[in-house]
């Protein structure tokens, strides 16, 4: 796989909506002042505890302390590497993750 430049990243990073993506897996957000919380994936929890912060386009799990970017969220969620989260995000394949990716531990 070719080298991914910093340039590609970080545009990916910008124009790709964390919030948008989230809701097309099918995830319940709530909003909160100028944030949305929704149900972490990452770990079991009755309580909304991750944060979605649209104007810098990350979260953050106040729960299990996972948090980051827009490819740092589909890394986690579908287990996969960098390079991968990458093209997954080029082509804009979002949707329902299969429960087998559930992954409680960060």
């Amino acid at each position: 796989m070719p080298r991914i430049s910093e340039s590609e990243i970080e545009r990916i990073k910008s124009e790709v909506s964390l919030l948008e993506w989230v809701k097309s897996e099918g995830l319940d957000t709530r909003k909160r002042g100028k944030d949305y919380v929704v149900l972490c994936p990452f770990h079991d929890e009755d309580t909304a505890s991750c944060v979605i912060t649209p104007s810098k386009n990350l979260w953050n799990c106040f729960g299990c302390g996972c948090g980051g970017t827009i490819i740092d969220w589909v890394m986690k969620r579908r287990n996969i590497s960098f390079p991968y989260a990458i093209e997954v995000l080029r082509s804009g394949s979002a949707g329902p993750v299969p429960e087998n990716n559930y992954n409680p531990q960060h």
